[in-house]
């Protein structure tokens, strides 16, 4: 396959994989239980294109724009060696699947360590792993509550991270509402009254 070619397939898989993050992710808050702690995170549009692993002279927010319309051109896309094209070939292997984190069993990872960042949170299915941080502005200050997609690694990520942890309860909610009214994925083994106090605060009375 010639690199145009090659290049024409990712853009491919890419505007299928932002039709999925669009319609799944984007616009909602979800909320992951584990061990009795629980944090909620954010897949925002001006991060989709970190996670396809390719560098583009587009804004984040263009970028995902095009996508969507299906607009989205090769010659938008290159590689450097910030963003190798042998690391953006593995990423197109699993980014059409990565809305599988907000509905699917799950490990979320501590503190995961990689090359050039240590992330506080990870989520993986064993396939990928989404890499999460708090949100910051230009300064480096905390801004929000919520975490939101820094990374998306296709690898065994359990030896960079110092505690792995089942996800027991996935919640769902459109962004600006008060309270967490849908349910993504729950463990067979619980129940919404195992859930700690503080966390059945955030649930909509429809869910208890």
């Amino acid at each position: 396959m010639s690199k145009v070619q090659d290049k024409a397939k990712i853009v491919e898989t890419i505007i299928k994989s932002a039709a999925e993050y669009k319609a799944k992710m984007v616009g909602r808050s979800f909320l992951y239980v584990f061990e009795g702690r629980s944090i909620e995170v954010v897949y925002r549009t001006k991060d989709f294109m970190h996670l396809t692993g390719v560098d583009s002279n587009s804004s984040a927010e263009q970028f995902f724009k095009d996508a969507i319309r299906g607009r989205l051109q090769p010659k938008q896309i290159f590689f450097s060696t910030r963003h190798p094209y042998d690391l953006c070939s593995k990423k197109m292997t699993q980014l059409g699947n990565i809305s599988k984190i907000i509905d699917s069993e799950l490990f979320i990872l501590e503190d995961t360590e990689t090359s050039t960042f240590t992330y506080k949170f990870g989520l993986t299915d064993l396939e990928l792993t989404v890499c999460l941080s708090e949100d910051t502005d230009q300064n480096g200050n905390i801004v929000g509550d919520h975490y939101i997609a820094r990374s998306l690694r296709v690898e065994d990520s359990f030896d960079r991270a110092d505690g792995a942890f089942e996800v027991q309860y996935i919640f769902s909610k459109k962004n600006g509402c008060r309270k967490y009214d849908t349910i993504t994925y729950i463990d067979k083994r619980k129940k919404i009254e195992d859930l700690p106090d503080d966390v059945r605060d955030m649930l909509d009375d429809s869910l208890k």
